[in-house]
Order: structure tokens, then C-alpha cells, then sequence
């Protein structure tokens, strides 16, 4: 009897901690939450959508959550199966988008967002997209939690200031930059103006080689895989399918990457990603534009190994809605 009354007890404090830690996770706002709902304030008016990983994602810096044509659905580590669910949701609730500018990284093609530690992802995104990528009962269940939709993230528990993070796509400090030079947005698209007209450009800085080299090994050796091309090139299929079905007009482009990260990049894989994403898009007919190693861009339009300064981004925008 006692050990019966003991496991009574146990189940009674467990089931009042876990309503404990769902009332204080109530209104925690994940970053798929962040995302949608920016979206959807905004989604009858959207002309214009940016999407991919957090290279993409700095095009937030040009057009900021009041730009009303132009949504912005990029989150770093993002891969193509979470882009095409996305797509997949938010094209159909989007009465005038015109046009889809997604990333397509080389690395992307062999990179798997869930299968690389970052599960929580599916249950975050599940309420909004209705899709997993290990769709079972028990990833259905925590996706009706609070506290495991946040990722058990302890911390948030003892925030004085419960306010939602931004959303940051830099995952490097950024370079401080002189504000005596500029560089001017001359570009528009369909009368969509970008937030400002002038932009800081990056003074000139020495990159460390080895950590250059780390950052781009880790993308394009330690998490890409040969055995995700086959399921990402059915997701890429799914996108330019849906886009056809919608009317809207698809470009996919590769961003550009500096000296450092291109020189410490796997030769192998990055070669054989190319050419099999040229070779899938020339056979299906779908745009790619690639900046890979454009000579448009140079070390100083970054802000660390990958990601572009907002100066960089606007001539990698202008570029891309000068597209016809």
C-alpha cells in the first residue's frame, strides 16, 4: 500500500509541475511564432517573399516588418524541407505575392535541420504547417506544450523581462562601421522602395583564417550529407510545383560567401552540390542565380565569414529584383 500511495504522489507532483510549467511558458513566443504571425499581419499585402537561413535573412535589414509588400520567412540553420512547408502554408494565404527569392546554399542540398540536433524546430513549427519531419505521437504531443514547443528553455523562467527575442541572424559580432560613407539603394520592384535610401559600408578587416575555416567546414563537410540530396530535391520539386500551381514567379539563388570561407569550403561536396543543382533546375526549368563567387561582392560587404552587411545585401537585392 505504502509504495502504491508513493507512486500516487509522485504522478500527482508531476502532473502539478507540468501544469506549472505550462501556465509560465504561456506566452512564450517561439521563433516559428515570430515568424508567422509577422507574416500574417501582413500576408493579403505581400508582393514580394525572401526565405532560406540566416543569409537570407538579412535582407531584414532593408525591409523592415512595416514594409508591407515584402515578408521575410528566413531563420537561421533554416533547410529546404522547413522552407517548403512553409511555402507550402503561408503562398496559398498570400492573394498578391508575385515573386519567392528562396536561398539555396550548395550546402543546403546535403543538410538536414531536424537530423542535425534541432528537432524542437518540428514541434515549434507543427501548430502553423501541420507538418513534421519525424512526424510520431510523441513529437505530436510535445508540439501541444508550451514548454516543449520553447525548447525547454530554462532561462526564460528567470527573465525579469519576459519580453520575446528578435530574431538575430548573425551568429558572429558584427564589425562596428564608419558613418562618413555610404552606399546608395537605386533599385526597386514593383514600387516597393526598401527601407532607407543610403546604407553604412564596412570599413576594410582582416578575417581570422582558421575560425573562417571551421565555419565553412562545419556547413559543407561536417553536416552535409549524400544521403539528403535525394529527399531535398523532392522538397525543391514540391516548392516549384506549388509556386506554378499559385502563379508565382520562383528564383532561387546561391548568396555569396567570402575569400576565407570559400578557400576553407569542402572542394568535393561544393563541387558536386553545384552541379547537381544546376543540372536539377536546367532540367525543370527553374531560375538559379548563382553569387557563390560572384565578383559583384568582396570581403568587406560581410560582416563576418558568410553573412552580408546591410550595404552588401542591397547590391545582392538590387541584383536579384533587376532579374527578369
Amino acid at each position: 500500500m505504502r509504495f502504491i500511495r508513493f507512486i500516487a504522489l509522485w504522478l500527482i507532483l508531476c502532473v502539478l509541475a507540468a501544469a506549472v510549467l505550462e501556465y509560465a511558458y504561456r506566452n512564450y513566443q517561439t521563433q516559428a511564432y515570430q515568424l508567422f504571425n509577422k507574416y500574417y499581419r501582413k500576408a493579403t499585402t505581400v508582393e514580394k517573399l525572401y526565405i532560406g537561413n540566416s543569409h537570407v535573412g538579412v535582407f531584414g535589414a532593408l525591409y523592415p516588418e512595416q514594409a508591407a509588400e515584402v515578408g521575410n520567412m528566413s531563420l537561421g540553420g533554416q533547410d529546404i524541407y522547413r522552407m517548403c512547408t512553409v511555402i507550402k502554408t503561408v503562398v496559398p494565404k498570400s492573394p498578391k505575392l508575385k515573386r519567392i527569392y528562396m536561398g539555396l546554399d550548395y550546402d543546403l542540398l546535403g543538410y538536414n535541420q531536424t537530423k542535425n540536433g534541432e528537432e524542437y524546430l518540428d514541434r515549434a513549427y507543427f501548430p502553423y504547417t501541420g507538418e513534421m519531419y519525424n512526424d510520431n505521437f510523441t513529437n505530436r504531443l510535445m508540439s501541444k506544450s508550451n514548454f516543449f514547443r520553447a525548447n525547454r528553455d530554462m532561462a526564460y523562467l528567470f527573465s525579469r523581462n519576459k519580453a520575446p527575442k528578435e530574431i538575430n541572424f548573425i551568429p558572429v559580432a558584427t564589425v562596428s562601421t564608419p558613418k562618413d560613407t555610404a552606399v546608395k539603394i537605386t533599385t526597386t520592384d514593383s514600387g516597393i522602395t526598401p527601407a532607407a535610401t543610403t546604407l553604412p559600408a564596412a570599413a576594410h578587416k582582416k578575417m581570422d583564417p582558421f575560425m573562417c575555416s571551421k565555419r565553412a567546414k562545419e556547413h559543407t563537410l561536417l553536416k552535409y550529407k549524400e544521403k539528403y540530396i535525394a529527399e531535398n530535391l523532392r522538397y525543391l520539386l514540391s516548392i516549384i510545383e506549388i509556386c506554378k500551381k499559385h502563379g508565382v514567379e520562383l528564383v532561387f539563388f546561391c548568396p555569396p560567401k567570402t575569400t576565407c570561407y570559400m578557400a576553407g569550403s569542402d572542394k568535393t561536396n561544393i563541387e558536386n552540390a553545384k552541379h547537381t543543382i544546376d543540372s536539377f533546375t536546367v532540367a525543370n526549368h527553374a531560375t538559379y542565380l548563382d553569387f557563390y563567387g560572384s565578383p559583384l561582392f568582396n570581403d568587406d560587404m560581410f560582416v563576418d565569414f558568410d553573412h552580408l552587411n546591410p550595404a552588401g545585401t542591397a547590391i545582392l537585392n538590387d541584383t536579384l529584383t533587376a532579374f527578369k
